[in-house]
């Protein structure tokens, strides 16, 4: 956010002052700020804004965890928190996204301990801690992006959010992930195989728009489907974006959407 004179007499001087939320930014940061004038000589003045931000209490490596790998075989992640300035605080509370177990335990060589009273601190009389990060079978497939939040009692650092980045992949594949669409008077297919484990079924499929009629064609019965889609609307309709849902007898995918993109 900026604050500036907007009229400078000849010979006189003008300011400029700015302000950044530096929130989620830590160690050297640096911005730019345009001033654009009626001054053709110096049109437009770029002024550089730099600083070392420290904050508080810091998260390595990162506070934002990414975590990929395979529905039901997903890896614990851990990431130590600590307090800047070596001040021992107390952690009080977690609050974490229903796909996610959090723990958190005192940094070896620390002398923190675990509250045991209900209702008190979650860990407490470090100024460092190891929080371990579990995604949970029900973590759903895809890309998702989830929270967890730390409450703690230090005055500088009372929230500590992390930002869990899933990238999970499942039992049932689709080819293509983004459906295509062919050419007019040509219909669109997508594959969805599942090579090994129980059986694949396929229980329905919808479309989002009513001018594409989807149908189900077994390749391999219980392991490979061929789902077709047909235009039956009005020619020349232009570009359109809908997509189509699957509905499947695997735990982890029973619903899968599909994008449709192209122009009919």
């Amino acid at each position: 956010m900026t604050e500036f004179d907007k009229v400078i007499p000849p010979g006189g001087e003008g300011k400029v002052k700015a302000s950044f939320d530096t929130t989620h930014y830590k160690g050297p940061t640096a911005k730019s700020i345009q001033v654009i004038t009626n001054d053709t000589a110096k049109n437009p003045v770029v002024l550089q804004l730099k600083a070392e931000i420290t904050t508080a209490i810091d998260v390595q490596p990162s506070d934002s965890v990414p975590v990929q790998g395979r529905v039901g075989a997903l890896e614990p992640k851990e990431v130590t928190v600590s307090s800047t300035q070596g001040r021992p605080f107390d952690i009080l509370a977690v609050k974490a996204d229903p796909s996610l177990a959090v723990t958190v335990r005192s940094a070896a060589g620390q002398d923190g301990r675990r509250a045991q009273a209900k209702g008190g601190a979650v860990a407490s009389g470090s100024s460092r801690y190891v929080v371990t990060i579990t995604p949970k079978e029900s973590a759903p497939v895809g890309r998702t992006v989830a929270a967890v939040t730390l409450t703690t009692n230090h005055p500088e650092g009372e929230s500590v959010p992390l930002q869990i980045v899933l990238v999970v992949s499942g039992d049932v594949l689709v080819s293509p992930e983004t459906l295509v669409l062919e050419p007019r008077g040509t219909d669109s297919h997508v594959k969805i195989s599942k090579a090994h484990g129980e059986t694949l079924k396929i229980l329905g499929v919808e479309s989002s728009d009513p001018d594409f009629v989807p149908s189900v064609r077994t390749v391999v019965t219980g392991r490979e489907y061929d789902i077709v889609l047909k235009y039956v609307g009005k020619p020349n309709r232009g570009v359109l974006r809908s997509s189509l849902t699957v509905k499947t007898n695997d735990r982890h995918q029973r619903s899968i959407v599909i994008p449709v993109v192209g122009a009919v």
